[in-house]
């Protein structure tokens, strides 16, 4: 735990007065102020994180992390545990939703397995065997990870942002059977919240199964009463290494300054632990697509951002956060060529 105290002590705010710059460039453009709403948003919040003028960001990074949850021996997941090891190495091979994406999109695609029960036989490049444990424990029984293994989950994820750190701007994703009912525990931790509200079908579940799966996490977080606990704490006893993974790579991101966009509702609950152990993460951090998943909502309003676009997309693995990228790329391009009312007139009058 000092260790993580040591890094996240380097992890600095928002660049206030690059902020203010690119505020004030948005406002002499020739148009009405605030008019191009979300793009304007983004080229703020990239501002504070890479400087300003802002740069071409063309080195992007998609991480997905790649874990096995005990939980489902509860029956809260409608697909085997071995889709897990299956749908991963359908994203190494690009046949996947995902790896289709980023290869079509020019995205370095990277796969982490944090936690594969039956771990991918096959090598790849861009595979990174990291197993910090072979799957989570069920946390209806126990607590699904320590908390010594699950800070070496989050440092997986750090080190992984380190080590690429030439990358301009970054993405994450997840796959892992039953992490639905992992990140809505965690949620429903955070906020005690309307469990009809937090807990949603995953990929499909049935409705008797649906009402255990909010069974099994509104019974399991009351067994442990995770709703006094420490941020890193609750993700220990009722998380999973994926969504440990992915904390360590948004607190790896705020550390080395790298904008991160996240994902859907698995990618935001993450994305709200590492707020609630470091609130400075706030500011490096970019929502992107709405999932259909019920918990969304309620995990924006948590960390008081807004999705930009909405597909009805519920897939994960990162799919919406890397069809971002063209936005954030036409974001940059308008805050660097766009013109001023005084360029047009001496242009064309």
């Amino acid at each position: 735990m000092e260790k993580l105290k040591e890094f996240l002590s380097k992890i600095e705010e928002a660049d206030k007065v690059a902020i203010k710059l690119a505020q004030d460039e948005l406002n002499r453009k020739m148009k009405p102020q605030g008019s191009l709403g979300t793009l304007e948003d983004i080229d703020i919040k990239l501002a504070g994180i890479v400087g300003f003028p802002i740069k071409r960001l063309t080195k992007k990074c998609h991480i997905v992390a790649a874990a096995d949850n005990g939980i489902v021996a509860e029956g809260v997941a409608s697909c085997p545990l071995e889709y897990t090891r299956l749908v991963s190495e359908a994203m190494l091979n690009k046949i996947a939703a995902i790896g289709l994406l980023t290869k079509n999109l020019g995205i370095d695609f990277n796969l982490i397995d944090i936690g594969i029960k039956d771990s991918v036989p096959r090598d790849y490049p861009n595979l990174y065997r990291k197993p910090v444990m072979k799957g989570t424990k069920d946390f209806y029984i126990e607590p699904a990870m320590s908390r010594e293994e699950c800070i070496k989950a989050i440092f997986v994820g750090i080190e992984m942002i380190e080590e690429k750190s030439n990358f301009d701007i970054f993405s994450n994703g997840e796959m892992g059977i039953g992490n639905t009912s992992t990140s809505s525990a965690i949620l429903y931790s955070f906020t005690k919240g309307d469990i009809d509200r937090i807990v949603g079908r995953g990929s499909g579940l049935t409705d008797d199964a649906l009402n255990k799966k909010k069974k099994v996490i509104i019974e399991a977080c009351k067994k442990y009463n995770t709703f006094d606990m420490e941020p890193i704490d609750v993700l220990a006893h009722v998380g999973g290494l994926d969504i440990a993974c992915m904390v360590g790579m948004y607190l790896g991101a705020a550390r080395y300054k790298k904008p991160m966009l996240i994902d859907g509702f698995i990618s935001s609950v993450a994305a709200l632990v590492a707020c609630k152990i470091e609130p400075k993460v706030k500011d490096y951090i970019i929502a992107t697509h709405m999932s259909e998943e019920p918990g969304m909502q309620l995990v924006l309003e948590e960390l008081g951002l807004k999705a930009f676009f909405n597909m009805g997309m519920r897939l994960g693995e990162g799919t919406g956060a890397v069809l971002a990228y063209p936005i954030v790329d036409s974001a940059i391009e308008i805050i660097n060529g766009m013109k001023t009312p005084a360029d047009v007139y001496d242009m064309f009058f």
